[in-house]
C-alpha cells in the first residue's frame, strides 16, 4: 500500500455552493487537510469568486468557464483534463465528486497517468447517474468509458449497489460499496433543557419537533407528507401537540406554501427557507423526517443523527442501510400513507420513543458514519495499488 501524500478533488460545484454533494466534497477536504494531506479542489468559477483561495488548509483552484450550460460544462471539462495532465505531479490521487463530465476528464487523465481515480456516484436508485446515464447516447457512451478504464466508482448506498451488481449490464464497472461521513464532534446531542432552549431560540415552543432538512424538489414528496400531516389532525380528537418545520429552498417551495395556507396548517406547519447553519435547527428537533421517494445518503439525515434526532424516512437508499427500524427511528413505504401516518402517530403518542431512538441514532452516527472512520477507510483506499 502506498502513502497517499496528496488528493485532487474534482467537483463541477464547490462551496460556497452548498448541495449535499458540495458540503461532502468540503468536510471531506478538510478532514483529509487535518491528517496532514495536501488537498487542492479544482472546480468551476462562478461570478464574483477569486481563481484561488485558501479554505481552512483547503486549496480551491477555480478555472474559468463562460457561456450556456452546455458549453459551460464542455469547457470545464476539457480544462480539467489538461490541468490534470499539466499538473500531475502535484497530486497522488483524484477524487471526482459525481459521475457528470468532470469524470470522464479525471478517468482519461488517470488513464493517460496511472494515477488512482476514484469517482463518487450520486443520487438514490431510478435517479442515480448510472440510471440517467443510460438515457443518453453521451451517458452511454461515458459508461462504456468507464468499463473500459475501470475507475473505481463510489457507490453511496446498498440499493444502487446491489442492482448494478446484479444487473448483467454493468459487470464491466469497478464499484465500491462506501458511504458519506459527519463530524460528530460538531454535530452533537443536547440535553433536554437545552434542547427546549434551542427550540424558543427558533421561535418554537415545546412541541415535538419533525424537521425536515433538504432541498424541495418532488422526488422529496413533502407534498405528500403535509397532505398526511393535514389527515392526522383531522383525525385527532384533539390537535396533537407537534410541529413540523421545513427548512431547505427548491422549486417545491411556492407549491408547498400554498398547500399550508389550503389545508390551514398554519399553526402547526412552517417553511423556514434556506438556512446556511443547521446546527440549531437539528439541535432543536426531535424527530428528522425523509419521506423521498428515492434517495442516495442523506447528510442532512447523518446530520440529525449525530445530534440524537430519531429518524422517520422512506425505506428506500440510505436510510435503508443507516436506521434500524424501531432502534434509531422508522421506516416506511413512501407510497403507503396510512404506513407514514402510523408511524407519525407512534411519536406524538409517546415522545419518550424520540429520545430512545435518537441515542442510537447517535450511537449509529459514531460507530459507522464519523468523518473520522470514513477518512482512515478512504486514505487506506487512496493507498492501494
Amino acid at each position: 500500500m502506498n502513502q497517499v501524500r496528496s488528493v485532487l478533488m474534482l467537483s463541477q460545484t464547490f462551496y460556497p455552493a452548498l448541495g449535499g454533494s458540495e458540503k461532502q466534497a468540503l468536510e471531506l477536504s478538510r478532514a483529509l487537510a487535518g491528517r496532514g494531506v495536501k488537498v487542492t479542489v479544482l472546480t468551476r468559477q462562478p461570478g464574483g469568486l477569486p481563481a484561488e483561495e485558501d479554505l481552512g488548509g483547503v486549496l480551491v483552484k477555480r478555472l474559468a468557464v463562460f457561456g450556456p450550460r452546455a458549453v459551460d460544462s464542455a469547457l470545464f471539462m476539457l480544462k480539467s483534463f489538461y490541468w490534470l495532465l499539466a499538473h500531475k505531479g502535484e497530486y497522488d490521487a483524484v477524487h471526482v465528486h459525481l459521475a457528470s463530465s468532470p469524470a470522464v476528464a479525471a478517468v482519461a487523465a488517470g488513464w493517460l497517468t496511472g494515477k488512482k481515480t476514484l469517482v463518487k456516484l450520486g443520487g438514490g436508485r431510478g435517479v442515480d447517474e448510472i440510471t440517467l446515464s443510460m438515457g443518453t447516447l453521451l451517458g452511454r457512451l461515458k459508461l462504456a468509458f468507464f468499463r473500459a478504464a475501470r475507475p473505481e466508482l463510489l457507490v453511496m448506498n446498498g440499493e444502487v449497489f446491489d442492482w448494478l451488481k446484479g444487473t448483467k449490464e454493468f459487470s464491466g464497472l469497478r464499484l465500491r460499496r462506501f458511504r458519506n461521513g459527519v463530524d460528530t464532534g460538531r454535530y452533537t446531542p443536547r440535553l433536554y433543557n437545552e434542547k427546549i432552549n434551542a427550540k424558543e431560540a427558533l421561535g418554537l415552543d415545546n412541541s415535538q419537533l419533525f424537521l425536515f432538512v433538504g432541498r424541495l424538489s418532488p422526488e422529496k414528496r413533502m407534498k405528500e407528507f403535509i397532505e398526511a400531516w393535514a389527515e392526522l389532525f383531522r383525525e385527532a380528537d384533539a390537535p396533537p401537540k407537534a410541529r413540523l418545520l421545513l427548512v431547505g429552498a427548491g422549486p417545491e417551495e411556492a407549491a408547498l406554501k400554498r398547500a399550508v395556507a389550503a389545508l390551514n396548517l398554519e399553526g402547526s406547519v412552517a417553511l423556514a427557507g434556506r438556512k446556511d447553519d443547521l446546527l440549531p435547527y437539528y439541535q432543536a428537533a426531535d424527530v428528522f423526517i425523509l419521506p423521498s421517494i428515492s434517495e442516495g445518503l442523506s447528510n442532512s439525515m447523518l446530520e440529525a443523527m449525530a445530534c440524537g434526532v430519531a429518524v422517520l424516512a422512506s425505506r428506500v437508499g440510505g436510510a435503508r442501510d443507516a436506521v434500524t427500524p424501531g432502534v434509531s427511528g422508522s421506516l416506511f413505504d413512501p407510497l403507503n400513507r396510512g404506513e407514514l401516518k402510523d408511524c407519525l402517530r407512534r411519536h406524538i403518542a409517546d415522545r419518550s420513543l424520540a429520545v430512545k431512538m435518537g441515542e442510537q441514532a447517535r450511537k449509529t452516527a459514531v460507530e459507522k458514519y464519523s468523518m473520522a472512520r470514513v477518512t482512515d477507510e478512504l486514505m487506506g483506499i487512496y493507498g492501494e495499488n
